[in-house]
């Protein structure tokens, strides 16, 4: 049950980060921005497990 705790606090997190990081590019380069936003949106999905498991 930890595990899975610690994995939703950090896609959580990660996933704002990803928001974050779309809608900034999105000043810039509008037609990159989606692209972007739904690579690192993947991306935390494997990388929150990894983090994750490491930690509990």
């Amino acid at each position: 049950m930890q595990l899975l705790a610690v994995y939703v606090g950090l896609l959580t997190v990660g996933e704002f980060g990803a928001y974050a990081v779309g809608r900034q590019i999105e000043l810039f380069a509008p037609a990159l921005s989606l692209t972007i936003f739904l690579a690192l949106f993947f991306f935390m999905f494997w990388a929150a497990w990894r983090v994750a498991i490491r930690i509990a």
